[in-house]
């Protein structure tokens, strides 16, 4: 709210992913029934089986919807889940997942496809449609809207032009999850600090009064 008040723009970060219960779709949706804030959800949460009896999933990463990349982490030297800091493994550039994984389009962007992950590349098309309709909805007199209207696809660097200029003005809030303790989806919402939200040359000197509001 301090936020809103003052212009400063923001972006959310929704954590503890990896918790039982935890719902992207629900906290999301918070900020704009709690805050009246509009989120954008740059991201997909990604799980995968903990091979347990009652069927549970473990929280391992998330699909950038920007840039079609699809990125998970790997604990190092303990098993997926256990707490410790994770390393990110990015699918678009692991050589080993590369020579194991079949190059498919995923909403127009290359996201390599793992067997059993047909599902997952669905649910990223289907979600970065819903991001890019947002965007336009936003501000349709920009060119992601030009682009949604003429059915074609949106370039990952117009779109990510897009919201940072609907982040700065504050008409959006860009949304991302993670689990911070274990290290999962720490690096990416960083670089959406740097990508989407203005840089101290960018904002307006601040206006500094004398102490007891004298002149």
């Amino acid at each position: 709210r301090q936020a809103r008040r003052h212009g400063v723009p923001a972006v959310a970060f929704v954590n503890k992913m990896d918790r039982e219960g935890a719902d992207w779709e629900s906290a999301a949706s918070s900020l704009a029934t709690r805050l009246q804030l509009r989120p954008l959800r740059l991201q997909l949460p990604l799980y995968e089986p903990a091979g347990t009896a009652d069927g549970a999933q473990h929280f391992v990463g998330a699909v950038d919807l920007v840039s079609g990349v699809a990125m998970r982490w790997r604990p190092r030297g303990a098993q997926l889940g256990t707490g410790s800091r994770s390393e990110v493994c990015d699918l678009e550039l692991t050589a080993a997942a590369a020579a194991a994984c079949e190059a498919v389009s995923c909403a127009g962007l290359p996201l390599l496809q793992a067997e059993g992950e047909a599902a997952v590349c669905e649910a990223a098309e289907e979600a970065r449609a819903a991001l890019v309709e947002e965007v336009a909805e936003l501000d349709p007199d920009g060119e992601v809207a030009d682009l949604f209207l003429a059915e074609e696809a949106v370039p990952a660097a117009t779109l990510a032009a897009a919201i940072r200029q609907l982040a700065l003005c504050s008409a959006a809030v860009p949304t991302l999850c993670g689990a911070s303790l274990r290290g999962v989806g720490v690096e990416p919402l960083l670089d959406a600090v740097a990508a989407y939200l203005p840089s101290a040359e960018e904002r307006p000197a601040p206006l500094l009064s004398p102490a007891g509001g004298g002149g």
